[in-house]
């Protein structure tokens, strides 16, 4: 299982990786936002290999959101990402 911090920078990069290929859109922007969210999920299991529930963790929370909003407008991405760096740097202050 990752530590807090760990977790933090896995948030963090997939937020900037989002972020980029957002201002410079491509036609399968949708699917590789969604396979960078699903392989950043697996950092997120616990021991006996579930996913916190929505709710139970901010950044596995702002982690997902990048996911969902990823067929919205590229304001919206945006402030996903925004999000998501957000709740990387509170995590990295909770440590």
């Amino acid at each position: 299982m990752m530590s807090l911090l760990q977790r933090s920078d896995v948030l963090s990069a997939v937020a900037e990786r989002v972020a980029l290929w957002n201002e410079f859109r491509t036609d399968d922007f949708q699917d590789r936002v969604v396979r960078a969210v699903s392989s950043a999920c697996e950092n997120w299991r616990d021991e006996r290999g579930e996913l916190p529930l929505r709710g139970a963790d901010p950044m596995f929370d702002a982690l997902m959101g990048m996911s969902d909003e990823a067929d919205a407008s590229p304001i919206v991405v945006r402030g996903t990402c925004a999000e998501g760096l957000r709740a990387a740097e509170d995590g990295r202050a909770a440590r």
